[in-house]
């Protein structure tokens, strides 16, 4: 799972074993230690939330987006890249972007393993 942040804007991309995870599990986690009880954290998790619409929260040090459940089947079955959705917050607007992660077309020299499990790029000539 890799998480951009970006002014007032999220976006995730998943690879097919996040894919894999989320359906199997409902939910996949990760996060960034800075030490023992020190960790920033994200998670994407499968519940409550508005179709084609992720809503994403904040709580403890932790970012959440939601999807879904017929968003998750339809999405992973279908060549729809991701969801893109502007969530109307407390003073303001998030931009929360969930997209499938594809493979680098012009991947730099020793980081072919980042596409290991990446989705085929549709844009990748042949």
């Amino acid at each position: 799972m890799k998480l951009r942040l970006k002014g007032n804007s999220i976006r995730v991309r998943l690879d097919r074993r996040d894919t894999e995870e989320l359906v199997d599990q409902g939910r996949i986690n990760d996060a960034v230690r800075f030490g023992p009880g020190l960790a920033f954290s994200y998670a994407v998790e499968v519940g409550s939330a508005p179709r084609y619409r992720p809503k994403a929260s904040y709580a403890s040090g932790r970012i959440t987006i939601r999807i879904d459940p017929e968003d998750v089947e339809e999405w992973l079955a279908s060549e729809r890249v991701g969801f893109d959705h502007q969530q109307v917050v407390d003073g303001g607007v998030v931009r929360v972007l969930l997209e499938k992660d594809f493979a680098c077309i012009d991947r730099p020299a020793g980081e072919e393993a980042d596409d290991a499990y990446a989705f085929p790029n549709p844009s990748a000539v042949c």
